[in-house]
């Protein structure tokens, strides 16, 4: 959760860091850093880091998520 929130914040080097897709649709649930869900054909993808992450994040409310720093995320996640 918290490399999420550092290439969300643009903490890691854009070359480096993996692409993470957002949802670009407007839905009330959840929080406005929503990642795209996406499928997959073959199984071994469903292990990577996008995929293993995406529905825990996609569950937070935006009050934990939009956050400027690592330690507030923190903090929000333990009281969330």
């Amino acid at each position: 959760m918290i490399e999420v929130v550092k290439i969300v914040n643009g903490i890691y080097d854009e070359k480096v860091a993996p692409r993470l897709h957002f949802n670009k649709s407007s839905v009330t649930r959840g929080n406005k850093f929503k990642l795209h869900n996406q499928t997959f054909i073959y199984n071994f993808r469903k292990h990577f880091f996008s995929a293993r992450i995406m529905n825990i994040w996609n569950s937070l409310p935006n009050w934990v998520v939009d956050v400027q720093s690592v330690d507030l995320f923190k903090v929000r996640l333990d009281i969330f």
